[in-house]
């Protein structure tokens, strides 16, 4: 299911910005939640599948989630691109532009982990029919406001034709920067968002509500943090504002100090049978979490801030789509190699596999260039 999200997802991306630039990021969002609704309304065929195979289910619910995959990626392409185009420049001296782009991405972070929790209650409590119900409902009830968006914003200014050079070359800095992203990504979902789960359930016997709550509130102190990095987080430590893309350095080398330590611990417990000292074994993998939680969402954070400011306000749309090209494009190795590691050797492998993304995305961000100076300022914080 997540291989066909992401495969998607790296089409999409690539494609929707060219959408984007050609006949609007509103167009985005509606074909987004038209995708949306019908990879949602799919899925209420499986109420009348008791007599499928289980191959057939999981073939189809692969199939409907590939829809849900290209209405995320084309919802967020727009979204995040939008802020480009939105953020105010005061004399060239201040933007806005890294704090909108952190509250965009740290709300919907914060959004999906409430998801996650709701969808767990949901389905343990009522159903998977009155979930899917629920879903279409919240769908419907955004599209209206959605067409009501400026259908030119976002279009490109230039009527000239992308080249296949300058579909897959951005320039040196957006081309860094995406690279760095694929292993930045990949190093998470190395062993976040399947394997993880699936050992909380194996391991410590957790229920799909309690394992579906902690991934909620994880996913929701991510956002937060995000969301924070600018104001908070980064001007208290003299980093804000960014002019430099390699701040992004140190950062991931704490980050893989943090998933190397999760990593050795991880080994030297892998042996341990359940009951053998398994809450002091829940309890060091939750605070590795929420370490890990607190260092990944500052990157992330200046991840998103950095390609909207390298990226040009007349193809935004392009550029940022490449960008999360790149993303799905982690998103996905790093899922297909966490279902092999984790099936064949256990959790501590994907985690040492994942400090080894670290260590390249660190190498890559340390020749990532200065962001253009009228991007590199934020808004006159309060002392």
């Amino acid at each position: 299911m997540f291989t066909s999200y992401e495969a998607l997802g790296v089409v999409t991306n690539l494609f929707g910005g060219m959408m984007g630039a050609k006949w609007g990021l509103r167009s985005c969002i509606i074909a987004g939640l038209i995708c949306q609704l019908l990879g949602i309304s799919l899925l209420f065929v499986l109420l009348k599948a008791e007599t499928w195979t289980k191959p057939a289910v999981i073939g189809y619910v692969v199939f409907a989630q590939a829809f849900a995959g290209v209405a995320k990626d084309l919802v967020k392409l727009a979204g995040k691109s939008v802020t480009k185009l939105v953020a105010k420049d005061d004399d060239g001296a201040n933007s806005p532009l890294f704090k909108l782009v952190a509250w965009v991405t740290g709300a919907k972070n914060s959004v999906k982990g409430l998801g996650f929790f709701l969808g767990a209650l949901f389905l343990n409590f009522t159903g998977l029919w009155p979930s899917l119900l629920v879903l279409v409902i919240l769908c419907l009830f955004v599209l209206p406001p959605c067409y009501c968006l400026p259908p030119t914003l976002g279009v490109s200014k230039s009527n000239k034709t992308l080249t296949l050079r300058e579909i897959f070359d951005k320039g040196f800095s957006i081309n860094m920067l995406s690279l760095a992203r694929v292993f930045l990504f990949g190093s998470r979902d190395l062993w976040f968002e399947v394997v993880l789960p699936i050992y909380l359930r194996a391991m410590f016997g957790w229920s799909f509500t309690a394992s579906g709550s902690f991934m909620a509130v994880w996913i929701i102190l991510y956002g937060a943090v995000q969301t924070a990095t600018p104001q908070y987080i980064l001007k208290p430590l003299r980093c804000y504002p960014v002019k430099k893309g390699n701040i992004l350095v140190p950062w991931t080398v704490t980050l893989f100090i943090v998933i190397v330590a999760l990593a050795a611990y991880q080994t030297a417990v892998r042996n341990v049978a359940f009951g053998d000292g398994s809450a002091g074994m829940l309890a060091g993998l939750i605070v590795g979490l929420a370490i890990f939680a607190f260092f990944f969402a500052v990157n992330s954070s200046i991840h998103s801030y950095l390609i909207v400011a390298y990226a040009g306000k007349d193809r935004v749309a392009i550029n940022v789509g490449f960008y999360y090209c790149a993303n799905a494009i982690g998103r996905l190795v790093g899922t297909l190699m966490s279902g092999w590691l984790f099936q064949y050797y256990g959790l501590w492998t994907c985690l040492w596999t994942s400090g080894i993304f670290l260590v390249l995305c660190a190498i890559i961000s340390v020749f990532l260039p200065p962001v253009p100076m009228k991007e590199a300022s934020a808004v006159p914080l309060p002392a």
